[in-house]
């Protein structure tokens, strides 16, 4: 068994404290699932990715059993005190974390299955994935936020719905705490969600920015004096002289952010738009 799916054994045989008789084979079981749905998971994506997605699937898979672990049967519990509406809403948070797992499994090799025919779609890929764990802790401090300020909810069952929104301890403690100005409410603060949310949007903007140049086939642009080169697929852009520039030109470029590149005998720099004025503007042809 992997050790990354070791390494869980303590959650995993916690998990099933309140609906198994046999907490641990119970858990072994669950351990057993997750080394059989990493493995299948990893077929149908690509090599490079393994470590980072392995990774990501084991702290989804986390998050559910976390939501897990605060459902009950009442055959185990036993019937005394026993709070149907907590046991329906337990349930619902299990449901939502298996779901959430399920969906971002299936959108991912979707993905990966989709952009790996894209000159630069790793860096697309990247980004992708810093999108999604954005997005992931927006609603996860949205829900933090519901939970710690609803005043009808005893701490213990604040604790319990946490957990089951699938934080870790420390992370709960600081959620619950009591915020360190009269003018703060609990939980996670307006600036906090206002500033992730800038991040998703220059993130997106950056997908669409990869994704166009991932698509556009790389072209030369002939001048008098030489040629000019958009690679998108290293998004770079190189200015070719036929003979060395002079001192003004050479001077003009680096005032540009353009480099000399012993490697391509080339004056470049990173593909932007700012990059396609700059060239047009340097060598007066348009790009």
């Amino acid at each position: 068994m992997r050790t990354s799916v070791l390494a869980i054994k303590e959650l995993a045989y916690r998990a099933g404290r309140n609906i198994s008789f046999d907490p641990e084979r119970f858990g072994e079981g669950l351990m057993k699932d997750l080394e059989y749905e990493l493995n299948e998971f990893l077929q149908k994506i690509p090599e490079q990715f393994h470590e980072e997605y392995e990774k990501r699937y084991i702290e989804k898979y986390c998050d559910w059993l976390r939501a897990l672990s605060r459902t009950f049967s009442v055959m185990i519990t036993g019937p005394a005190n026993f709070n149907t509406r907590r046991h329906e809403k337990m349930n619902n948070y299990e449901r939502s974390a298996l779901e959430r797992l399920s969906s971002w499994r299936d959108a991912v090799i979707k993905r990966l299955n989709r952009q790996h025919r894209l000159v630069g779609w790793e860096e697309v890929e990247r980004l992708q994935n810093k999108l999604d764990k954005l997005n992931e802790l927006q609603e996860m401090m949205k829900s933090v936020n519901k939970i710690v300020r609803n005043t009808k909810l005893s701490d213990v069952e604040q604790y319990e719905e946490l957990e089951a929104l699938g934080l870790v301890q420390h992370q709960i403690t600081e959620a619950m705490a009591e915020p360190m100005y009269s003018f703060q409410k609990k939980g996670f603060q307006t600036f906090q969600l206002s500033n992730n949310l800038a991040r998703i949007k220059a993130t997106e903007e950056a997908i669409k920015r990869h994704t166009a140049m991932a698509q556009s086939e790389d072209k030369e642009i002939p001048f008098e004096g030489g040629t000019v080169e958009i690679s998108n697929s290293d998004e770079r852009i190189r200015i070719y002289f036929n003979t060395i520039p002079d001192e003004e030109m050479r001077n003009r470029l680096k005032k540009s952010a353009f480099k000399w590149s012993p490697k391509n005998q080339a004056w470049q720099r990173q593909l932007t738009q700012n990059a396609k004025y700059a060239v047009g503007r340097i060598l007066g042809i348009e790009i």
